[in-house]
Formats: C-alpha cells, structure tokens, sequence
C-alpha cells in the first residue's frame, strides 16, 4: 500500500503539470542530452493534453533528438495531418532531418555512414561540426578521408585539434593526403615543421611533397632572403624546390641569384621548379642575353621535364632560340614528352603562336594536336581550325583522359587518363573522364561553335550524369554563362534521358529552379543511383518549394536516398 501511494505520489506532479511547465521540462531533458528520458517525459505530456498542437510538435523533437527515426516520421505523419501549420515550421523540419542524418552515422554499413558525413557537411551547420570532428577518428580509413576534407569548410578549433592529430598519427596514405591540405588551407602555422619534413622526405609520394608545398605557400604570409637562403642551401632536394615556388610565389627580387644557380642543380624536380621561377617572373629581371645565357645549359637537358621547361623559358624571351628544342621534343618517340611539350608551347602565349599552329597542322598524335589547339583556341587564334581539332578529338578518341600536371605542375597536359580507383568516390577514373570531356564541350560553347550543342547531348545520351556533384564545378570553370545556355536549350528535349541529365546540370550548376518540376516527375521511375542525384540536384537548388516533394522521401525504404533527402532538406531551409 505504501509502495502504491508513493508511485501515485511522484506520479501526480507529471498528472497535474500544465502544458508549459511540461514541455519546458522535456526541453530541460533535451538540453542535458538526455533524450531517452525526453521521450518518455513527453509520451506522459500528450496523455495529458492530447489536443495541444504545441506538445504534439514537442513529441517529435523529443523523438527526434532520439534518432527514434520510425517513431518520429509516424508522429510526424499524425500530427502534420492534424495541424497542417506544422508542415511550415522550419526548426521541427530541420530536427527531422538531423534526425535521420544522426542515424545514419551509426549504420554499421560504410556506405551509409558515408551518406551521412556528406549530407552533414552539405547542412553547413554548426552542429556538423562534433559530427566530423568523431568521424576523422573513425576505424574506416575512407571515412576518416572524406570527414577530414569537408573539415576544411568549417575549420573550428576542435577539427584543427583533429588535424593536428591526423598529422602526426595517420598512417593512410589517402588519409594523410587531405591532413596535408587540410593543415594549408587552413593555414595552419604549427604544422609547418611537419609540412617541411614532408617536403624534403625521401619516402613521401610525389602527390604528398607537392601538397605538402602547397599548404606551405598557403601557410607562408612572409619570409626574410636569410630565411629563404637556407631553405635553398638545404641539403634536401625537397626544401630546394619549396625554395624555387616561394621566391615566385612571393616575387622575391632579392633571390634572384640564388634561382639562377638552382636552374643548375643535380635534382630534375629542382631544376624544374627553378625553371619555372625564373620564367614566371625573374627572366624580367635582367637582359634577355643574360636570361638566355643562364639557361642555355637546361636546353639541352636529357630530362623531358626539364629540357621542355627550359625551351617554355626561352620562348618566352626568343622564339628563335626556343624553336628548335620545342620541335625536338614535339618530335620525341615517347608520347608523353611530346604531350608536355606540346602543353607547354600552348602556355607560351603568342610567342609560341607560329610554332604551334605549324605543328598542329602536320602532328599525327592526336594529343599533342588538341593540346596546341586548346593554346591557340585560349588566344582565339585559328578559332575555327582549333574548334574542327578539337571537335574531332571528341568523337574520336575513345580512351579516357585526364589533366596531367605532374611532370610539372605549371602545364596542364591533356593525356589518356591513369587515375586510380579510389574508395571514397566511386567510378574516380570515369568521373574525371567526364569533368575533362565537358570542360572541352564547354569550351567549343564559348566560341559559338554550333557543333556544342550536338557534342553535349551525345554525351548527355552515352553517359549517365552520375557524379553530379564532382563533375558538375568543371563544366563552368571556363564557359560560364555561355556553356549554361547551351544545357538549358536541351531541357526540352524528346529523349526524356537527355531531358533529365541537362535538368541535374542546370540545378547542380545554375540553381535554375526551372529544373524542379522535371527532377520530380522523373524521380519515381527513375533507379537507384539515379534517385540519389535527382536528390542531391534538388538540394542544390535550395527551394522551399520542393519540401513536401523531400518529405515523401522519408518513407523510401533504402536509408541513403532518406539521409541525402535529409541534407537537401536542410539545404532548402537555410537557404
């Protein structure tokens, strides 16, 4: 009996308690992070005051901040029905969503774990911010990989500590690779040290040194000539080429002899970054006599590398002097010396415009054709003829490509592709592929050529826009506008494939909510990869329009398509 009214007696408060004190009380439970007892707190406030809109929309934060995600959407369902006005309540829609983006991250599944990193970082949301910080810590390398990259949007102190960590701990190569330009973008002086020791190891990758280098001209705001004479001095290769990119980087006047001798030095990737110095900005600085006397040597250099920087160097004070060594290596047996050299006489400017245009008239190899047709199609020389030669390289090489850049960083080498797979974004080799072929598309669009229109929408009809969200910046980096138009013309096409490939550009792209309407009639029908971009698209668009099309999503029985509905969601309301 006494047990009884004890129950009875600590029951009474929760049976008498008006409905403000009651959901302040579930509130005070949510704010300690104790949801478990929120729910059960607010399952006793609905008995009570069954009719309150308010503690209806209380239970599914409750829920929600539970990651009781059935139970929460079946609330949902009831109470939005009964009170319609809840559908417009952007804070409720918004723990909704975090909700499944909270559960997701505890999928035993990487690829739904995955999902929800990306749809975390896409929210652009302070409470991202513990999510990516516990992610980077992950048992899954891949994991780890992408959390520290999208750590870079936000750069808050808990997720440099990360960093820093990562920095000293991480054995993964791929892993490493985004700490490195993770710690440059956010410039991160502490880790200079270490971005050094990077540089001048012998036992690093070329992908690490270069990244590491990068970080360390973002890292840089100054640096005096003693500083800089010791890093040139080193006895490490590596500090010697940081060496050549800081004295261009900065335009270093004073270090101009200490470049000179550098253009000489035993290691090709020095003589190189030297090179590059030297025609960025120091030939400027003394006679062109004396320039070409200095680099007279390099000339001959066996080094495709090096031989091909040098002849880029003179051409840029004497095409005469230039000519020779360019068609040496233009004529050179091995492909990819002739692909370089052909990068680098497009990068000459109209120095190298005669030279050029002869060797892509007469070349056989199609690479070295489009690469001096790209040159000359930058300077709007020979627009039609370049236009034809790049037209033809579209349609008839078949093998994939790339932008190579690493036998020097300065020239951006068309070239069959060698990308590796990699875990974290599937079909890598074909998603860049597709970035380099629409960057040519792209290209052809903003000199009017109308054969663009017929290349895009072949491409559109062969190959599946199936990485929207890494393609989708490339198409733009050089036509803007104009390449935009071009998609748009087709959004009308009969080939209901290409009508909805052109609608996932023109929403990744251009936030063209003209798009909206297509991506949601096509979703039904559509597969599942397919129903990932439309969702991802529908998110870029950011239009409070599409939250009744996101919430239908919710009920999708596969966990990712409900998690990127629940980042676009979010998107859409903070927009």
């Amino acid at each position: 009996m006494g047990l009884t009214l004890g129950i009875f007696a600590f029951l009474l408060p929760l049976l008498s308690m008006s409905e403000e004190d009651g959901i302040r009380r579930v509130r005070a439970n949510l704010q300690i992070d104790d949801p478990l007892t929120a729910v059960e707190e607010a399952g006793h406030l609905l008995e009570n005051h069954p009719n309150s809109s308010s503690v209806a929309k209380t239970c599914i934060e409750a829920l929600a901040a539970a990651k009781k995600e059935e139970e929460a959407f079946r609330a949902w369902d009831c109470f939005s029905f009964r009170y319609p006005h809840l559908m417009e309540d952007r804070q409720l829609l918004e723990e909704l969503a975090w909700c499944v983006l909270k559960k997701g991250l505890e999928s035993r599944q990487n690829g739904v774990r995955l999902a929800s990193i990306v749809g975390t970082y896409l929210t652009h949301d302070i409470r991202a911010v513990p999510i990516l910080k516990k992610m980077m810590s992950d048992s899954n390398a891949v994991i780890r990989s992408v959390a520290t990259q999208m750590s870079c949007t936000y750069g808050d102190a808990p997720l440099k500590e990360e960093i820093t960590r990562l920095m000293k701990e991480e054995k993964v190569w791929m892993v490493r690779l985004q700490a490195i330009k993770a710690a440059g973008a956010l410039k991160m002086k502490e880790l200079a040290p270490q971005l050094k020791n990077i540089v001048q190891s012998e036992k690093v990758t070329y992908e690490e040194r270069q990244l590491a280098i990068e970080a360390l001209l973002n890292i840089y705001e100054k640096i005096s000539l003693a500083e800089w004479e010791i890093l040139a001095k080193s006895n490490r290769a590596g500090i010697r080429h940081l060496a050549c990119c800081i004295a261009s980087h900065f335009d270093m006047e004073e270090a101009q002899e200490g470049i000179l001798q550098l253009v000489h030095d035993p290691h090709p990737d020095v003589r190189v970054a030297a090179l590059n110095s030297f025609g960025l900005f120091f030939r400027k600085k003394i006679p062109a006599n004396e320039g070409l006397e200095k680099i007279k040597e390099s000339l001959q250099d066996a080094n495709p590398a090096v031989g091909v920087t040098a002849a880029w160097a003179a051409m840029l004070i004497d095409r005469e002097v230039a000519k020779a060594p360019f068609e040496k290596w233009l004529r050179d047996p091995f492909p990819e010396s002739r692909r370089i050299a052909a990068a680098a006489l497009a990068a000459s400017g109209k120095n190298g415009r005669e030279l050029a245009l002869s060797i892509m008239k007469e070349h056989e190899d199609p690479y070295v054709k489009a690469n001096l047709a790209l040159g000359l199609l930058g300077q709007r020389m020979e627009v039609s003829l370049c236009c034809n030669e790049l037209y033809s390289f579209l349609e008839g090489e078949k093998r994939m490509w790339m932008w190579d850049q690493q036998l020097n960083p300065l020239f951006k080498v068309l070239s069959p592709s060698q990308v590796r797979y990699i875990d974290q974004i599937p079909n890598y080799p074909e998603a860049i592929d597709q970035m380099t072929r629409l960057n040519l598309v792209s290209l052809l669009a903003i000199v009017e050529d109308p054969r663009a229109l017929e290349v895009l929408k072949g491409f559109l009809q062969k190959r599946s826009w199936g990485i929207s969200g890494v393609a989708a910046a490339t198409l733009l980096q050089e036509g803007d506008e104009t390449a935009l138009e071009l998609v748009r013309q087709l959004m009308d096409e009969s080939d209901p494939n290409i009508q909805l490939q052109a609608c996932l550009v023109l929403a990744m792209l251009g936030k063209d909510s003209a798009a909206f309407p297509i991506l949601q009639k096509a979703y039904p029908g559509s597969d599942h990869e397919r129903k990932l971009h439309i969702l991802e698209a529908v998110g870029r668009l950011g239009s409070m329009g599409s939250v009744p099309f996101l919430l239908t999503v919710f009920k999708e029985p596969f966990p990712v398509l409900r998690i990127v509905a629940a980042a676009s969601l979010i998107q859409c309301l903070n927009r």
